[in-house]
């Protein structure tokens, strides 16, 4: 059987951890190579790692632990991982999600059965952190279907940022240069899946395989929207840069993702609407907002 390698970044995660390590014991799939990398975390987190060691070990999983000296955020961490990758398969997790038991060995099922397949998507919940048995919504709605999977992530159509990725690891590192991607306080499931997808097939799971947990003080939800189109532009520009595609059809992805975030800032700064029970028309110019009524 094929090994499955896991890379789990890891910051500031001492709530989350031991979940984390009876989700990884309870999967069924058993052949793994679990590389955690603790992003210099400042709490407790290298602590409850080796206290947990043994027991991982123990149930046959192969762990590799690294710690890194400097914060170098979910970019920056997943490089020092995919250094370390030795399984002809991949995933890689955040520590406070949810991943169910069946999560690996589904989604490896789908790549064995279907050599052409390179990458396994599948449906996920959404919860709170305050209640994780409540469902909020599931996604995607409507089956997940694309005939240009690179230009609908550019336009964020249909896309599934899933808890649960997955990848065949020979096909990744083949259009991956440097076993690296562009460093980056976000957005690394664009940079892994945006190349891998442009070139292979993917398969997809509708079945729900694992939970996205909404936090309130999450960093990808506290926005400031100039610095978040800036870096998400930049991620987008860059990814497209290090494909191998030819240099025509770059341009022109490169020239939708610039179009796209000047849409983008246009609709921050101004911006019109209409309530025609109170016949009144809002017009918000640089956050100032106005309004007037009409007959």
């Amino acid at each position: 059987m094929p090994k499955v390698s896991i890379i789990t970044p890891v910051y500031n995660g001492e709530r989350f951890l031991e979940r984390y390590f009876n989700m990884v014991l309870a999967f069924t799939y058993k052949n793994l190579e679990l590389i955690i990398v603790n992003d210099a975390s400042t709490d407790r987190t290298d602590e409850i790692i080796e206290q947990n060691r043994q027991r991982i070990v123990e149930n046959g999983i192969e762990l590799k632990y690294i710690k890194l000296v400097n914060n170098e955020g979910p970019a920056g961490a997943l490089n020092h991982g995919l250094l370390e990758v030795t399984g002809e398969y991949l995933s890689w997790h955040d520590v406070d999600d949810i991943y169910y038991p069946e999560c690996i060995s589904k989604s490896l099922e789908i790549c064995l059965k279907n050599p052409e397949i390179k990458t396994v998507f599948s449906k996920f919940a959404i919860v709170n952190e305050e209640n994780l048995d409540k469902i909020l919504a599931e996604k995607p709605k409507r089956g997940f279907k694309h005939k240009n999977m690179l230009w609908d992530y550019i336009w964020e159509k249909n896309i599934i940022l899933t808890p649960m990725r997955f990848v065949e690891t020979k096909a990744l590192f083949s259009v991956l240069k440097d076993r690296s991607i562009y460093i980056s306080r976000g957005g690394q499931n664009w940079q892994l899946l945006m190349p891998i997808t442009y070139v292979y097939k993917w398969g997809y799971v509708d079945e729900v395989l694992s939970k996205y947990m909404i936090r309130k003080n999450s960093h990808s939800h506290v926005v400031d929207y100039g610095r978040h189109f800036k870096m998400h532009e930049d991620i987008l520009l860059n990814t497209i840069e290090r494909m191998d595609i030819p240099k025509t059809k770059k341009l022109f992805y490169q020239n939708a993702v610039r179009f796209k975030y000047l849409i983008k800032r246009i609709n921050k700064l101004f911006r019109i609407s209409i309530n025609f029970k109170t016949r009144t028309l809002f017009i918000i110019i640089l956050g100032h907002s106005f309004s007037r009524r009409f007959q």
